[in-house]
């Protein structure tokens, strides 16, 4: 069984995120690029399923700029076997980056995907659901446990209310909360040896999908600066705030 783990480059989460000056994007100067921890916790969680012979390899791919190559570089020292660069030189919408990559299973005949639940960036969740559902496939969302017996694949999906106990048939996609798996760290041979790698390297319009987005950014504003708070004398007062000024009781 192959394994498809989707990779995503992100900016650091412990950098401070600023804006461009007239509002266009983000301002990178500075800014330290890492694969998504959520990516990262699938990649483990993939790996840790071909060590167990559940899986024969595991495959990762990422969608974008040439930057996207170094991080890719990154899971073949953290132990993929093989990875795949889908090269787009310009933003893609959520359902684009689905499109892509359902071409990329279909095309590389997997049984699996392992797919971090969501972007540390725009923090979207959609292109998981999304991919599921284009490739007709079903999704067991929001994973921290996953067991694979044969072609059972079994989770523990974190919902609004708790948890909830899903179980599936191969092939299907699993989107993975951070805690599925412990990140695994490069090893300086093992980063020498990825650097030697050649990462093959594909047009995103040669895969033959609409590549048409009907979603655009146009501009980014930042967070309002939160007020101070309010010390109220006595639960009385609490209540009246509420009932007067957020009209929730």
């Amino acid at each position: 069984m192959k394994i498809l783990v989707p990779i995503k480059r992100v900016i650091d989460p412990s950098f401070k995120v600023r804006l461009k000056p007239d509002h266009s994007g983000l301002d990178m100067t500075y800014m330290k690029m890492v694969m998504n921890p959520y990516d990262e916790t699938a990649l483990a969680a993939a790996l840790q399923l071909k060590e167990q012979d559940v899986a024969t390899q595991v495959l990762t791919v990422s969608c974008g700029t040439d930057d996207c190559v170094e991080t890719l570089r990154m899971s073949l020292a953290m132990g993929a076997d093989e990875t795949l660069f889908v090269e787009a030189r310009y933003a893609m919408s959520p359902l684009v980056v689905a499109r892509l990559l359902k071409a990329v299973a279909e095309r590389e005949n997997c049984s699996l995907i392992l797919i971090g639940r969501q972007g540390m960036g725009n923090d979207g969740n959609q292109v998981g659901q999304m991919l599921a559902a284009l490739l007709g496939w079903p999704c067991l969302p929001f994973a921290e446990t996953l067991t694979i017996e044969g072609t059972n694949a079994r989770a523990r999906c974190k919902t609004d209310q708790g948890f909830d106990m899903l179980e599936t048939v191969l092939p299907t996609l699993v989107s993975v909360e951070i805690g599925l798996a412990a990140p695994r760290y490069a090893s300086m041979p093992n980063l020498m040896k990825a650097k030697k790698r050649k990462i093959p390297a594909i047009a995103a319009e040669t895969l033959g999908v609409d590549m048409e987005m009907d979603v655009a950014i146009t501009q980014l504003r930042s967070q309002p600066e939160r007020g101070r708070g309010v010390i109220l004398p006595d639960a009385a007062a609490l209540i009246d705030r509420l009932r007067t000024e957020t009209r929730i009781i």
